[in-house]
């Protein structure tokens, strides 16, 4: 998926954002902070122009994209394109974030579909697909202002969910072919996933 925007974009720069405590989750994350980051870390280690910034786990408390967004704008400027990476489920659901609204005020959005998913906005309906009317874009055009837009990703992402990989790693089944060789490695090695770990 990263991959696929990064090339629809044309983008500069990838910067991966691991997940802190995102307080509409409702529960902790399934590994811990230093686990995710690793194997994030091995994911993307051929990519030089991917980086993984860990300043939602350092943040004390809930996490909040808002807050992240505006840390990146007072760091790259108020006229620099950004773009936030998100799933077609969470993109329907966006009316549930944290001062959602505020979001776009300083972002775009490329959402990405698994195949067979809905269009998230006729999936979300009511207020925020009232907010969202005249502001699909195409991938490429992101790039001509800084926010206030969203595009679909051209590209399908694949249909399988880190909750059936979870389910068949809990299963002891073997997850090779869906994630990254050395992300499995890692993964057999701290034997993750098996039971909750969060150390």
């Amino acid at each position: 998926m990263a991959a696929a925007a990064f090339t629809e974009l044309d983008a500069s720069r990838l910067e991966i954002f691991p997940a802190g405590n995102p307080y509409q989750r409702g529960r902790l994350p399934f590994a811990s902070a230093r686990h995710r980051t690793a194997m994030l870390q091995i994911a993307f280690a051929a990519s030089a122009e991917v980086s993984i910034d860990r300043r939602e786990l350092d943040r004390a408390g809930p996490t909040y994209t808002v807050d992240t967004l505006r840390e990146l704008r007072r760091t790259h400027g108020d006229a620099v394109s950004l773009v936030w990476l998100i799933g077609g489920d969470a993109f329907a659901r966006l009316d549930f974030w944290h001062e959602w609204q505020s979001l776009f005020s300083l972002a775009h959005f490329v959402v990405a579909l698994r195949q067979g998913e809905p269009h998230p906005v006729a999936a979300a309906g009511g207020l925020l697909a009232t907010f969202l009317a005249g502001r699909q874009s195409e991938a490429h055009a992101l790039a001509e202002s800084a926010c206030g837009k969203y595009a679909m990703l051209a590209a399908m992402v694949p249909s399988v969910s880190s909750t059936e990989i979870r389910a068949r790693l809990k299963l002891d089944q073997s997850i090779r072919g869906l994630a990254p060789d050395g992300v499995c490695d890692y993964i057999e090695h701290h034997r993750l996933y098996q039971q909750r770990e969060n150390t």
